[in-house]
Parts: C-alpha cells; sequence; structure tokens
C-alpha cells in the first residue's frame, strides 16, 4: 500500500552518543564474512580486522572484546560465539562483559543487540539487566 516516509537506517546511523557498546552475537566464530564485518571494524577503527590478522586460521575463542572512542566515551562491542556452547555459558560470558560496565557514565546506558542466532538474547537481557536499555540493532 504506502511505502515507509523513513528508509530504514544502517548500522553507523544507529550508533549514536547515547550508545555505550553492542553485542555482536552470531553462531560462528568471529571472521570477515561475518554479516556486519564492515561497518563494526570502521566503527572499531580497524581493531577487529588487526586482531584477525594476528590469530591466523582456527582461533577457538568464542568471546571477543573490542573498544574504542566514540564523541569522547569508551564503547564496546563484545562478539560472542554461540556454536557448541550451552545457554548457560554464554549467559556467563555476557554477565562478565555487563560487570566490566558497571561504574560508568550512568547517561550512557544504551546497549546495541545484533543478534544473528536462533535463541533470541534481547527479551532476557532486558529482564536480567534493567539498569540498562537495550534495543536491537538493524541491518
Amino acid at each position: 500500500m504506502y511505502k515507509s516516509a523513513r528508509p530504514a537506517l544502517s548500522i553507523l546511523d544507529q550508533f549514536t552518543p547515547e550508545v555505550l557498546g553492542i553485542f555482536w552475537i552470531t553462531r560462528d566464530e568471529l571472521s570477515r564474512d561475518l554479516i556486519a564485518f564492515d561497518d563494526f571494524n570502521y566503527l572499531f577503527d580497524g581493531l577487529i580486522s588487526q586482531y584477525l590478522y594476528g590469530q591466523g586460521v582456527g582461533s577457538d575463542k568464542h568471546a571477543h572484546i573490542f573498544f574504542t572512542q566514540n564523541f569522547s566515551d569508551k564503547v564496546f562491542l563484545a562478539h560472542l560465539r554461540t556454536k557448541d556452547l550451552t545457554k548457560s555459558q554464554i549467559s556467563g560470558d555476557i554477565d562478565e562483559q555487563i560487570a566490566l560496565l558497571q561504574g560508568g557514565n550512568p547517561a550512557r546506558k544504551t546497549i546495541l543487540i545484533f543478534d544473528k542466532t536462533e535463541h533470541e538474547w534481547l527479551p532476557e537481557l532486558k529482564k536480567r539487566y534493567s539498569q540498562f536499555e537495550f534495543k536491537a540493532l538493524e541491518a
């Protein structure tokens, strides 16, 4: 019928000064082939490419965290691989990342969720960590 007057926002458009960080949750390991890799690598000043270049092939890490400056504030990107992990293990990884955020700037509490898994983490995160505002990152 009618088309939306507003075009879809890019990942870069959704990364505003209020954003504290991003949880990038995928089934597969961190690689250049993942959806949104180029956007995240750009936002984090090429740190992800630098990390992958130094790792070689077949890293078995399932959690990675990167930090950079955005609008003069520190922001994080936490990549979590879910393949071969239990929900409890993934929740533990998320707990570790959230613990790093405690005591930060209380004005910045938005965390974007880019979830490319079968399990929808957004409702669970909203319930478990009500001190933060979780939003789905659209791409």
